[in-house]
């Protein structure tokens, strides 16, 4: 082998060993990109906080991990993926900087009350927190409680109440329902909280919830509230009068508009009846029997004698009784935001008659709950009602003055052009075309005549010649016959 290398010129030398370092190389490449870890992503989108708790944990576990995305992203090992999430899970970390429940776990017995109280409120924040995050639009939430402090002999002078701090993704956004929803959630797990209590603020400050003096039920409600509890009943009724025509006329061939006047007065009506209730069979309804008292009487004998002499039946008996009536106090609360009136304006592409227009009204009617007797009104209108009116103003001008004289003809004189002639006709088009290309033919032909180069002007000798030869040849052609003549001056008019 050595003697074939120094066989080898200087060139040749420098070539194989470059040739085997570079197969060395590719080769050691090649094993690195096979035998290398192909890593995964194991969570996205983390806050720095969850991203340095899971970072710890991964270092007890002894597996490698790589960070990306600023710490926002961690990868394993495609074959760990699965199995290291389910550890990570079932550690019950502090994710998102709240603890749950599992914070009892481990109970400490010596703990004071007062640490008791905070540790269950930052159990429920925490609880709170993981439920509102499991909606889609929502990428980060803070929650925070404000409970009363309760005592023994002491009674909670205010309610408890909450804010939500919320943080939506790109280009995510909550619908009403939606706020209204967590409202919900988060009055319902807090004892004693009223869905109003709690306020939702996304993250530049901006209130999402209505708070309880906005509520449309409250009295003092303010006008933004109104109209918007306006605009959404009209909305309401408006879709479901168009679901109804465009069953029946199909979709894009009906249009409806409502109007809808709201009651928004509070109205406390209390009623105070007396409740009269018999206590015997057949004496009349007079209240609740109370008390009641008999006395007997006689002027001679003595009290037990006087007794068994009125048993017998004589002297004198008295009864009295007392009666309590009932009373029933009911309280009926009018909750602002009843409809008032109802308009509603349906107009239809399709022509109707008479009673086809009053079908339409009675089921738009019936589909918008309105009511006569309250004062509703529904308008049907169909377009095919304003088409020759329209027509009329487009077919006709306007008729002249009797004193102009450059009065145009009336429509009786004018000669009727046929539909074929029409200017928005294809044979008119077709006309008009070959028209506008003889024009141009004609035009380019003049203009090639008028720059064409003139021809030279004859001088005397040529101009006499060309004479003589002219009165050659009409003297050389033949005379016309004399009834040629007369025929031709016959025929003259």
């Amino acid at each position: 082998m050595s003697a074939f290398f120094h066989s080898l010129g200087i060139r040749a030398r420098f070539a194989l060993l470059a040739g085997v370092t570079l197969i060395v190389l590719g080769v050691a490449a090649a094993g690195w990109w096979l035998l290398k870890p192909d890593y995964q992503v194991l969570f996205s989108e983390l806050k720095p906080q969850d991203s340095a708790v899971m970072a710890a944990e991964l270092d007890k576990l002894k597996i490698p991990y790589h960070v990306e995305d600023g710490g926002a992203t961690l990868l394993v090992d495609r074959a760990q993926v699965h199995a290291t999430r389910m550890k990570l899970m079932g550690r019950e970390l502090p994710l998102h900087g709240v603890v749950g429940l599992e914070v009892f776990n481990n109970t400490d017995f010596g703990m004071t009350e007062f640490a008791q109280k905070i540790n269950y409120q930052r159990a429920l924040q925490g609880e709170l927190t993981r439920t509102v995050l499991s909606l889609s639009e929502i990428r980060d939430v803070r929650v925070h409680l404000a409970l009363p402090e309760q005592g023994l002999f002491k009674q909670a002078a205010s309610k408890p109440k909450a804010a939500i701090t919320i943080t939506l993704r790109d280009g995510q956004s909550l619908r009403p329902e939606q706020i209204s929803g967590i409202q919900r959630l988060v009055a319902s797990a807090t004892p004693g909280m009223l869905p109003q209590d709690v306020t939702v603020v996304d993250r530049q400050g901006v209130a999402l919830s209505r708070s309880g003096d906005e509520a449309p039920e409250s009295p003092s409600g303010g006008s933004a509230s109104r109209l918007e509890l306006k605009k959404e009943t009209e909305a309401q009724l408006a879709r479901k009068a168009m679901a109804v025509l465009e069953k029946a006329f199909g979709a894009g061939e009906a249009l409806a508009s409502v109007d809808v006047t709201l009651n928004m007065d509070h109205v406390r009506t209390t009623t105070e009846d007396v409740l009269p209730a018999g206590n015997r069979a057949g004496e009349g309804s007079r209240g609740v029997l109370v008390r009641e008292r008999e006395t007997v009487r006689d002027a001679g004998a003595a009290p037990l004698d006087a007794a068994r002499g009125a048993a017998v039946g004589g002297g004198s008996s008295q009864r009295e009784a007392d009666y309590k009536t009932g009373r029933r106090v009911e309280q009926v609360v009018s909750v602002a935001g009843a409809i008032r009136r109802v308009q509603v304006v349906a107009v239809v592409k399709r022509p109707l008659d008479a009673a086809q227009e009053e079908k339409v009204r009675q089921v738009v009617a019936a589909a918008v709950g309105a009511q006569s007797e309250r004062g509703d009104t529904v308008v049907v209108q169909s377009l095919a009602a304003w088409a020759p009116a329209a027509e009329a103003t487009r077919g006709f001008a306007p008729a002249p003055s009797q004193g102009s004289a450059l009065a145009a003809p009336s429509p009786a004189r004018q000669p009727a052009v046929p539909a074929a002639m029409s200017w928005q006709s294809p044979a008119a088009a077709l006309l008009v075309a070959l028209l506008g290309l003889g024009l141009f033919v004609f035009a380019s032909r003049r203009r090639a005549a008028s720059t064409s180069p003139q021809a030279p002007a004859l001088s005397d000798a040529e101009r006499t010649a060309a004479l003589a030869r002219l009165q050659d040849w009409l003297s050389a052609s033949p005379p016309a016959s004399a009834p040629d003549i007369a025929t031709r001056e016959g025929g003259r008019p």
